[in-house]
């Protein structure tokens, strides 16, 4: 039985305030169609339908540690290529009536609060409209670039960088100018051209403006991190020192596998050589009511330990009683109606069957303890080997599309709560390292009961997937720099160089299964990853693949002396006075 997947895209977008400030959201976008998986975005473009049969391969069970790897190509290590960064104080001003313009764009005057002779207006999606506007940019760095605009609807347009549309901005009805930022924009030195995508028109255009930005080159790679648990096993707290000191230098390499087989890391080793450092499952079908094709996840979590790998675990948990589903659309299951006072982390089986028996908690409240222990159970085989897992539970629970996220953020958080107490200190499970994947600061639980922050993050196929710097910055803030941060699921490789360019490095990424990797001919699909990409990639200097982490878990081998990503200081430098203009801002 094939199980049904679904993909819901979330954008980031603007939201213009009545007062000034700056403010960056994520929000949610209405499903196009029904494939799998979520993603926070600077674009609004959904997949086709995608759903696959569970590939064969060969029954992890049967696979033994071997001394060698298989032979596979063999390539020369790749060199990160980073441009060095020349940090200055920059502030210029493109007014747009000074700009180049075509078409029907005329310069007005008529409206209140522009700066400058004018603004320019007409933007009515007429063919043959224009704005460009063009400076010299003296250092390669990061910037702001920040565009003044007055709309009396809301309307969608974007704003690109030398011909490359970066974002789109939407204005709501606002009867003013307003600034809307998009940050962290790298701009090489030398001559750059900022002008206007028009989606639907229907605004007016004050100026352009480029600033420096700092925030990313604020971001601190720690020596070491601690895990939330105190009795944390000797084997997790062994792998949190090793994604900690490489945190910053090196990001670990993670694959999704769709079955139980590893059909999807022997595509990527005949492609690249080499094997991800991390294989991820799903422990989807477990759980008493669940419907779902339950895959043998925990041995081939043994099997990947036993190769030197990491083992990743996700959750995919069906309502724990009425209809079978992840998806609070076709459930009945509210987890409201299991919300209780009673402290029941620790309770026994018999405490508990005796609260559900005198109805001082739901049978919503019941059955989920139960799909807790359950799960716990199966856990416990990885747990008494010592094996560590990267443990990722409830995961995008900002969306209202699981029914663990859908009755919002306090319910949510009482979850999680149970979750972790009861598995951690009621059924010993001290190798997990927990992953938080709320996506939204409203839905962040306590510090003290998860290690490391990720996201979820697709793109359509013909989108660059660069660093995705955006969403990088926008994790950090909301967890206060304090969490190593992780790219949990993607559509396509980050790119190295970018992430170091832009002083983003995630921890590790994990690559979805299916057509965004292998194609319906079961060979490697280019779809969303190029062939010469996947290959940089897994030869990077500043990878990590199975080689690495089986030197380290299985032979002891210490890693080699580790330098971790450094940004070089401000330059003093005399800046362009600031504009005094008074606007609504916000930050796209």
């Amino acid at each position: 039985m094939r199980r049904k997947t679904k993909k819901i895209l979330l954008g980031v977008t603007t939201t213009l305030l009545a007062a000034g400030g700056v403010i960056a959201v994520l929000s949610m976008m209405n499903p196009s169609s029904p494939v799998r998986r979520s993603s926070i975005s600077l674009v609004e473009d959904s997949d086709p339908d995608e759903t696959g049969a569970e590939p064969e391969g060969t029954d992890p069970r049967k696979i033994e540690a071997a001394a060698t790897e298989p032979s596979g190509p063999s390539y020369p290590v790749v060199e990160l290529e980073v441009p060095e960064i020349e940090r200055i104080d920059t502030d210029i001003i493109l007014e747009a009536e000074e700009a180049a313009y075509t078409g029907l764009l005329s310069v007005e005057t008529l409206l209140s609060g522009f700066s400058g002779e004018g603004y320019l207006t007409g933007f009515n999606l007429n063919p043959g409209d224009a704005v460009e506007a063009t400076c010299t940019i003296d250092a390669a760095q990061h910037y702001d670039i920040t565009i003044s605009v007055y709309a009396d609807t809301a309307v969608t347009n974007a704003l690109a960088v030398n011909g490359e549309r970066i974002g789109t901005f939407t204005i709501d009805e606002s009867g003013h100018f307003v600034r809307v930022t998009f940050s962290g924009v790298y701009l090489p030195k030398g001559d750059v051209t900022l002008s206007i995508q028009e989606i639907d028109g229907q605004f007016a255009l004050d100026y352009f403006e480029i600033s420096d930005y700092d925030e990313m080159y604020q971001m601190e790679y720690r020596e070491s991190y601690e895990l939330s648990d105190p009795s944390a096993s000797p084997n997790a707290q062994k792998l949190m020192d090793y994604m900690g000191m490489h945190y910053g230098a090196k990001v670990l390499t993670g694959q999704y596998a769709a079955g139980s087989s590893n059909t999807e890391a022997d595509v990527i080793f005949q492609l690249t050589g080499k094997y991800p450092a991390i294989r991820f499952s799903d422990l989807a079908g477990y759980t008493k009511n669940s419907t779902a094709q339950k895959t043998d996840a925990i041995a081939a979590s043994q099997a990947w330990w036993e190769r030197g790998g990491i083992v990743g675990l996700i959750w995919h948990w069906d309502a724990p009683m009425g209809v079978s589903s992840v998806y609070a659309e076709e459930t009945d299951f509210s987890l409201m109606d299991a919300l209780t006072d009673e402290d029941l982390a620790l309770l026994t089986q018999e405490e508990i069957d005796e609260l559900y028996d005198n109805d001082e908690i739901t049978e919503e409240c019941y059955t989920i303890l139960r799909d807790i222990d359950t799960v716990s159970e199966e856990l416990k085989v990885l747990a008494e080997q010592d094996i560590p897992v990267l443990w990722r539970p409830l995961h995008e629970a900002s969306g209202d599309w699981f029914w663990w996220g859908a009755d919002g953020a306090p319910a949510y958080r009482w979850l999680w709560k149970l979750l972790y107490t009861r598995m951690t200190e009621y059924h010993g499970l001290h190798n997990l390292i927990w992953i938080w994947n709320g996506q939204s600061a409203d839905y962040l639980v306590n510090a003290e009961m998860y290690d490391i922050a990720s996201l979820d993050i697709y793109l359509s196929a013909d989108k660059t997937y660069s660093s995705r710097h955006e969403q990088y910055v926008l994790l950090s803030r909301m967890t206060k720099g304090e969490k190593m941060l992780a790219l949990s699921e993607t559509s396509s490789i980050p790119d190295m160089n970018d992430m170091f360019r832009d002083h983003c490095i995630w921890s590790f990424f994990g690559l979805w299964y299916g057509e965004y990797l292998i194609g319906e001919d079961g060979a490697f699909s280019e779809k969303y990853t190029s062939a010469d990409a996947m290959v940089s990639l897994y030869n990077s200097e500043a990878a990590l693949t199975l080689k690495d982490t089986a030197a380290y878990f299985l032979d002891g081998e210490e890693p080699e002396e580790i330098e971790k990503a450094t940004v070089a200081p401000t330059q003093p430098t005399e800046a362009a006075p600031e504009s005094t203009e008074e606007t609504d801002e916000t930050e796209a």
